[in-house]
């Protein structure tokens, strides 16, 4: 990938792509979690573009000074070109800019990549959220220190 990777906020028509992505992603699904998440936070939803092409995303949440990572996915065509990177990198730019130190997020105990791939960034467990998912699975619960 020679182009160069667009991060831009969430509009309303990238509701489907984004969407697309995040069932391709996960086993779980909350679509109408999305748009709640867009019309509270706005800023904190972000997208990323190849050409014109949507092919990550990133769910930031604001709340009582803190910064949450919702969700975060990459299309599979996509992964290991560093736009994971580049998307949470940005949201932690963005928390920033609002003046939040602290992100946390969590991830699921067996899935190793993703809990690498936070590791790399910064993030750090700091305990486990017993049966957090709907498969009775648990959770590391991950955070970051900005500033």
């Amino acid at each position: 990938m020679t182009d160069v990777i667009t991060i831009r906020n969430f509009r309303p028509r990238d509701f489907q792509k984004v969407l697309d992505i995040e069932y391709q992603a996960f086993n779980e699904h909350r679509p109408d979690l999305y748009m709640q998440f867009y019309e509270l936070n706005a800023d904190t939803f972000l997208v990323a573009e190849w050409q014109v092409e949507i092919v990550g995303f990133i769910v930031g949440i604001e709340f009582n000074g803190i910064g949450k990572v919702f969700s975060i996915a990459v299309h599979r065509n996509y992964q290991k070109k560093n736009i994971g990177s580049i998307l949470l990198n940005a949201i932690a730019c963005t928390f920033k800019s609002k003046k939040i130190n602290e992100i946390y997020l969590e991830v699921r105990e067996s899935n190793y990549s993703a809990y690498s791939f936070y590791k790399k960034h910064g993030f750090v467990s700091i305990g486990a959220q017993p049966s957090y998912y709907s498969d009775g699975e648990n959770a590391v619960i991950m955070k970051k220190i900005l500033y």
